[in-house]
């Protein structure tokens, strides 16, 4: 069965169409993204292990002594 004109013309307009869409997709509507920082919570957390550690160390040297 032979394309016809109207099936040439609907495979180019929805082929146009696939084009347009993708192209606004890949390149229409960037905003950039913030960068974020490390989270607050986080830090917090790290320095409450890192003291943890340091009081268990304190104690352990503390029960070594006579």
């Amino acid at each position: 069965m032979a394309p016809t004109t109207f099936t040439s013309i609907a495979m180019v307009a929805f082929a146009v169409l696939v084009l347009t869409m993708a192209s606004y997709a890949w390149l229409g509507d960037w905003e950039p993204r913030a960068r974020r920082g490390p989270d607050p919570q986080d830090r917090a957390r790290a320095e409450v292990d890192a003291f943890r550690r340091a009081i268990e160390a304190y104690e352990r040297e503390q029960r070594g002594r006579p």
